[in-house]
C-alpha cells in the first residue's frame, strides 16, 4: 500500500476530517461514532442530552489505518471524464472509535467531535424501549457501488414493460435524440437506452429523497461500493453518506452487510488468481475497517453476521459470501446442466470466484459458511428463536436474493448460472418461517422485487430485492442470450417486479418522448413500523426516484414516487404476522 504524500511545503497539515462522524450499532443506551482524519492528532468528542449531567466527553487515541492506503494501481489510474487524481484525497487514514453509554432511550443527543482546528456538529436518537414506543421508519437498500467513474457513467437501462395504451420508447440508434443526450449501448444483443442520471447522481437523488423522509436508520443488504479492495470506492461511498456531498450517516445509524463486492479487489486484482487471493483478504479488511459490530460470539467472525435490536425490531444481519462445499459452474458438464425452469434444489455456494482453501492461504481467518451446521447457521437459529421468545418484530438481511427473478437467480448448475446465484440462501426459509420472521431484504440482481414464500403453517415470509440504490438497472432474466428472448421467470414465488409490473408510460410531449411514470428506477424500500393496542402494523413501500426532463432533454427535478405494490402487514403481541393486505 502506497500513501499520498504531502505537499513539500506543508511541513504540518491541519487535521482535517477524511470521512465525518458517522454512526453504527443503535441500541437504547449506547451508540458507536467512528470517523477518520488526516492526521494522528487525538480528536475529542463531547455529547449531551438527557442523562448525562454536563455532558460527556471523550478524548481518542487514533489509529491509522495501513488497509485504507491508496496502491500505485490507484494513484495512477485515469478515468475518462475526470481529471486524473481529482477523486483521491491527500493523507493517510486514521481511526477514531467511541461508544457512547449511559443513555436514555428514544432521546435526542447533540454531539461535537473536535479535531485539531476542524469542527463537527450533529445529534442522533437512541433506540427506543420496547415497552415505550410509537412509530419507527427504516429503509433498505443494497447495491450503491459507489466509485469514481460513477461521476461520469450512465448505466444501461434495460427495457421493460411498456403501457399498452402510451408510446414506444425513444429510438437507440446511434445519433438519435437520446443517443445525444444521454448515451446508448449495446446490452445482450440489443442496442438500448442509458439512463437519464448518471450513477452518482442516482444516488445522491436517492439519499436526498431518504434525508427527507427522516429515517430511524438505514440498512443495506450488500455492494457499498464496486470493489472492497478498491479505495476511492469507499471514498466515494462515504463521500455521499458522510462527506462533502451529504453527511446523512452523521444523524441516523447505518446496518451493513457484506455483498459480493465488498470480496472484491477490482483495481486491485480483482478476485485474484487461485495462487494468490489475497485482494479478497484485503477487500474484505477495508469493510472490517470501517465497520464494527456487535460480538457473535466467533471473534473470527466478528462484523460478518450481527445482531441489532431497535426497540421491538430485531434486524439479523447474515454473510452470504461462502457457502461450502464449495462450488463451480465447471462441476456441472453442459449436458447436465439444468435449463429451462428446471430446479434441483439449492445448492451450496454463492459463489464460484475463490474457496476456503485458496483465501487461507492468502492469509484470510474471517471467512465464515453459511450452510447448516457452520457456526453463522447455529448462531442464526440461536438468535431467531431469542428474539421470538421476547416477542420482536424480526427483519433480516443478507446479499445474495435467495428468490430472484434476475441474473443472479439461478443455481451453479444451470446453464444460465451467473456462478454467483443466491439460491443456497434458500435453505434458511424454514428456519425464517418457524421463528416469524416478517421480511427478508436482499440485492445482488440489481433490480427491485418482491417474493412471497409460504411452505409451511404460517404466514410465509415477503423477500425483497432492494438492489436499485445507485447502480446498475436490470430487468427479470431472459431464456437465452438475447433481450428478444422470453422471460424466463424462474423466480417461482414472483409477486412484483419493477420491471414487469410497473410498466414504462411514454408521451408525446410538444414533439419530444417523453417518460411521464413508471418504470425502473433508482429507489428504496421504505419501512413504517406502528405501534397498535394488539400488536403492530408493518407497512412496506416501494419508493422510485423519477427523473422528470423539459423538452430538451435537460433534467428539472426529480421527485419521490411509489411503486403499486405497497404491502401492509398486522402482527400480533408476539410479533407474528397475522394478516396481510396489498
Amino acid at each position: 500500500m502506497i500513501a499520498v504524500g504531502w505537499p513539500a511545503q506543508a511541513q504540518t497539515p491541519e487535521t482535517e476530517f477524511r470521512v465525518n462522524p458517522y454512526l453504527q450499532n443503535p441500541s437504547t443506551d449506547s451508540m458507536t461514532i467512528t470517523w477518520f482524519t488526516n492526521t494522528a492528532e487525538p480528536a475529542e468528542l463531547t455529547v449531551r442530552g438527557p442523562g448525562l449531567r454536563g455532558g460527556a466527553t471523550y478524548t481518542t487515541t487514533p489509529t491509522h489505518e495501513a488497509a485504507l492506503d491508496y496502491t500505485e494501481a490507484e494513484l495512477s489510474q485515469q478515468i475518462d471524464g475526470l481529471e486524473q487524481g481529482s477523486w483521491l484525497r491527500e493523507g493517510v487514514n486514521y481511526k477514531h472509535m467511541v461508544e457512547v453509554t449511559g443513555l436514555q432511550a428514544g432521546k435526542r443527543y447533540n454531539y461535537q467531535v473536535r479535531a485539531g482546528a476542524a469542527r463537527f456538529n450533529a445529534h442522533f436518537t437512541t433506540a427506543p424501549s420496547t415497552a415505550r414506543w410509537g412509530n419507527i421508519r427504516f429503509v433498505a437498500l443494497a447495491d450503491s457501488e459507489t466509485e469514481p467513474l460513477g461521476r461520469v457513467l450512465r448505466r444501461e437501462w434495460a427495457p421493460g414493460a411498456l403501457d399498452e395504451t402510451g408510446a414506444q420508447r425513444p429510438s437507440a440508434d446511434e445519433g438519435s435524440v437520446w443517443d445525444e443526450a444521454f448515451g446508448t449501448t449495446v446490452l445482450s444483443q440489443v442496442r438500448t437506452l442509458r439512463y437519464i442520471l448518471t450513477e452518482d447522481e442516482g444516488y445522491r437523488r436517492n439519499l436526498e429523497v431518504i434525508e427527507s423522509r427522516k429515517p430511524d436508520f438505514v440498512a443495506m443488504p450488500g455492494d457499498l461500493v464496486q470493489g472492497g479492495g478498491y479505495q476511492p470506492g469507499w471514498d466515494e461511498f462515504f463521500r455521499h453518506n458522510a462527506g462533502e456531498l451529504a453527511s446523512g450517516l452523521s444523524h441516523r445509524p447505518l446496518i451493513p452487510a457484506i455483498g459480493n463486492w465488498e470480496n472484491f479487489g477490482a483495481l486491485n486484482g480483482g478476485y485474484g488468481t487461485p495462487d494468490d487471493r489475497s485482494p479478497v483478504v484485503q477487500a474484505r479488511a477495508k469493510y472490517h475497517v470501517y465497520f464494527d459490530s456487535p460480538d457473535n460470539g466467533t471473534e473470527a467472525h466478528r462484523d460478518n453476521y450481527h445482531r441489532i435490536d431497535y426497540g421491538p425490531i430485531t434486524l439479523i444481519t447474515l454473510d452470504s459470501s461462502n457457502g461450502e462445499p464449495d462450488d463451480a459452474p465447471g462441476n456441472y458438464p453442459d449436458a447436465e446442466k439444468a435449463t429451462g425452469q428446471e430446479y434441483r434444489g439449492p445448492g451450496t455456494d454463492t459463489q464460484n470466484n475463490y474457496t476456503r482453501e485458496q483465501y487461507e492461504a492468502a492469509g484470510g481467518t474471517d471467512l465464515a459458511d453459511f450452510n447448516p451446521g457452520s457456526p453463522q447457521w447455529n448462531w442464526a437459529e440461536e438468535q431467531l428463536a431469542d428474539a421470538r421468545s421476547k416477542g420482536q418484530i424480526i427483519f433480516v438481511q443478507f446479499h445474495h436474493a435467495p428468490f430472484s427473478s434476475g441474473e443472479h437467480g439461478l443455481p451453479m448448475y444451470h446453464e444460465f448460472t451467473s456462478g454467483q446465484g443466491g439460491t443456497p440462501m434458500r435453505q434458511y426459509h424454514p428456519m425464517f418461517e418457524e421463528y416469524g420472521v416478517t421480511v427478508v431484504l436482499s440485492g445482488h440482481s440489481e433490480m427491485f422485487e418482491r417474493s412471497y414464500v409460504n411452505e409451511g403453517d404460517g404466514p410465509g415470509v415477503h423477500y425483497y430485492d432492494v438492489g436499485v440504490a445507485g447502480d446498475g438497472l436490470r430487468g427479470e432474466r431472459r431464456d437465452g442470450p438475447s433481450l428478444n428472448d422470453p422471460l424466463l421467470k424462474y423466480n417461482p414465488y414472483s409477486q412484483w417486479t419493477a420491471d414487469q409490473d410497473e410498466p414504462e408510460q411514454w408521451e408525446l410531449i410538444d414533439g419530444t418522448l417523453q417518460l411521464v411514470d413508471g418504470g425502473k428506477h433508482y429507489g428504496h424500500l421504505e419501512v413504517n413500523v406502528k405501534n397498535l393496542r394488539d400488536g403492530a402494523r408493518v407497512t412496506l413501500t416501494p419508493v422510485y426516484v423519477f427523473p422528470v426532463l423539459d423538452q430538451d432533454y435537460e433534467l428539472v427535478r426529480t421527485e419521490r414516487r411509489v411503486y403499486d405494490d405497497e404491502v401492509v402487514l398486522e402482527l400480533d403481541t408476539d410479533g407474528v404476522v397475522r394478516s396481510a393486505a396489498g
